[in-house]
């Protein structure tokens, strides 16, 4: 069965090839200046991934010509679609005031009010990346507590360097970490009461996206929230 199905995945890996010269010879281009082709793992496939030359409303076009359907949406940051007029008048106007200006200017202010009214946060920093945010985050809960250890969970993906599939990648970040098995609610609580006095953050995703688009019950996180409080521990809700 397994040799069947390895034969029909390899068929369609050639077809795939074959119906993309340019995609091809540019991937080969490209794994001679980025390791694997590329600087983002996550969109990478076999036998080389789909490389797009332009994007119009709902459609990816490819360099062979092919069109794609975009259902991802940058993981939901591109909920507009592209080349949205309304967006783009926008991203527009900005470059005429001219971009990245070595200083402060009047958008992030504007921003910064509207994200903090629209989630009724009292405070916000922006970031390059969710991996940036969340490695600033952990950094800024070890100060504050004055503790070492974090929490995270099995299965959670909190960026490139904070990965924790199968027990956490070779490249994290080396932070001394206790995995808890997501959703368990005894085992969990059970954990962060015998790290207690160690532990500086709980970092969690409320939908656990890498594996397999969980979502955490209320009940879980409320008890999060209620043992952090309790312990002096930072709860950090990751979702980018």
């Amino acid at each position: 069965m397994d040799t069947a199905i390895d034969a029909t995945l390899a068929e369609a890996a050639e077809q795939f090839a074959a119906r993309r010269p340019k995609t091809k010879a540019f991937h080969d281009r490209a794994r001679a200046v980025m390791p694997g082709g590329n600087t983002r793992t996550i969109l990478f496939h076999a036998p080389f991934p789909v490389r797009i030359e332009r994007a119009e409303g709902t459609e990816l076009i490819d360099l062979d010509g092919h069109r794609y359907t975009d259902l991802l949406g940058e993981y939901s940051a591109g909920l507009y679609g592209h080349s949205h007029p309304v967006i783009r008048r926008a991203v527009i106007e900005a470059m005429d005031g001219g971009l990245n200006i070595g200083a402060h200017h009047t958008h992030e202010l504007a921003f910064a009010e509207t994200v903090t009214r629209r989630f009724k946060l009292d405070l916000v920093r922006f970031t390059n990346s969710g991996t940036e945010a969340n490695l600033m985050a952990l950094c800024a809960a070890r100060c504050f507590t004055g503790r070492a250890r974090i929490m995270a969970f099995e299965g959670g993906y909190h960026g490139g360097l904070l990965y924790y599939s199968h027990g956490g990648s070779p490249i994290n970040a080396p932070f001394d970490v206790v995995l808890a098995p997501y959703n368990d609610l005894e085992a969990t609580e059970a954990l962060i009461a015998a790290n207690a006095t160690s532990l500086a953050a709980v970092i969690i995703e409320p939908m656990l996206g890498g594996g397999g688009c969980i979502p955490a019950s209320r009940e879980f996180l409320n008890m999060l929230r209620a043992q952090t409080r309790q312990h002096g521990i930072v709860f950090i809700l990751d979702e980018v």
